[in-house]
This record gives structure tokens, sequence and C-alpha cells, in this order.
């Protein structure tokens, strides 16, 4: 369904997954990857955004690199955030205002572009980060088993609804950071919402990774993000 595109905005390239609803003009979500990279699965979750009447963006952040094991994916999640993160900053940005001008995202009912952002792991970070960084831009936000300490959130700037997932058994994630990010949304009543999935480590919606995946669970969130976005970009 979808397709490899890449774009350059105000000279800046940009790369990833696009995918298109099949009937009709829909909203946008960006949807930013785990520390794998822009691998099957994330364009697999683009696929089903689409079948969702979304359009969706999978933005490579690591410019075309893939990890095949936790130490390579550590190695580019670290370097990512610490040595590349404004690039990737200005990448998003490129990507927001390439999109604005296209023929998606594009909400006629409403008569704004109407794009909402998602993430897995790091993407979950990316999902808080840019929320707050481009605040004007994000509508809603889905960060999945988002890791709170990797770079600075500064949620006083987030406008958008949140909701937040995570797993109970998380092993890269302490729910004490959890209970902080509560009390951080609490501080400046954001309109978040926070589910916890007890009994289920990180990465629980990933169904290639059979040794952590929980489709009981994955199913759930899923129907929930679909009608989060559906509520706050339709």
């Amino acid at each position: 369904m979808g397709r490899m595109v890449s774009f350059s905005k105000d000279g800046v390239e940009v790369s990833g997954y696009l995918a298109e609803p099949e009937f009709g003009k829909g909203p946008m979500v960006l949807v930013f990857h785990e520390w794998w990279g822009l691998v099957d699965h994330i364009k697999d979750v683009c696929d089903r955004y689409a079948k969702e009447g979304f359009y969706a963006f999978g933005i490579d952040l690591y410019k075309g690199q893939r990890a095949k094991d936790p130490e390579n994916a550590g190695r580019l999640m670290q370097d990512l955030f610490q040595n590349r993160f404004s690039e990737a900053e200005a990448m998003v940005k490129a990507a927001i205002e390439y999109f604005k001008e296209q023929d998606m995202g594009y909400v006629a009912r409403i008569g704004e572009f109407m794009l909402g952002a998602t993430g897995f792991c790091c993407g979950g970070t990316c999902t808080w980060y840019f929320g707050a960084k481009f605040a004007d831009d994000f509508k809603a936000l889905v960060p999945y088993y988002g890791l709170y300490s990797i770079v600075p959130i500064d949620f006083s700037k987030i406008k958008a609804p949140v909701l937040a997932i995570h797993a109970g058994k998380d092993a890269f994630i302490p729910l004490s950071e959890v209970v902080k990010a509560i009390e951080e949304c609490n501080k400046e009543n954001l309109n978040a919402q926070f589910i916890i999935y007890s009994g289920v480590d990180h990465a629980f919606f990933n169904d290639t990774r059979p040794e952590v995946y929980h489709e009981e669970y994955a199913n759930d969130v899923w129907e929930k993000t679909i009608a989060f976005f559906n509520k706050h970009l339709k």
C-alpha cells in the first residue's frame, strides 16, 4: 500500500515510508520508528493507519541505517540523540512544512491540516519531544513506551491531547519515570491519558518480536489509538 519517498524542503533532505488511504482525503499521522530504524514493522504500522483512513509517514531519522541486534540499535539511538538530534529536528520540521503543501492531511470539514504523531521506544520519546517543539502543528500525540530521560521534554509547551502507552514490566522505562511524567502533566494541566498494561514488557505491540509481543493488548491498544486519532484529527 505504501512506498518509500524522498523530498527536500528548505535545503533539508527527508526520506521515509508513505502510506495513503484508499478512499478520499484524511488527516496525517507522523510515525517515529523504534531504535531498530525504519524496519518492515514500522512500514506495516503505516499501512495499517492508511487502512483506517489516515495518511501515515514513517520518517527515517537514521537516514537508511537499520539495526539487527540490540547493540547496534543502541548505538544508532545514542548517536541520534547525542550527536544528530538537531539534524533530526530539522528533518521533522521540513516534513511538516512539506506535507502542509501537499494535497494530503487537510481535512475540509475542519478546514486545516490535521497532523498527529506516534512512535515506539525512542520514537515515543520523539513523539513527546516534537509534540512540544512543534506544538502548533500537532493535534494529537500517542507515544508508545517513550523514554523520558534521554532528552529533556518540555511538558509546558505541549498543546495537543496525549495518549501515552506503557508496559508494566518495561525493563527500559521504570514505572517511577512514568509517574514523574504523569506529575509533569498534572503540573501543566495537560489533556493526557496514561495506559499501563501490566505483565508485559517493552515493545509488546511489535508483532515481529514473539518474545515480547502480546496479541490481546496489542489489539486493544490499537483500537484505542485509532479511536483517539479519530476523535482529535477527524
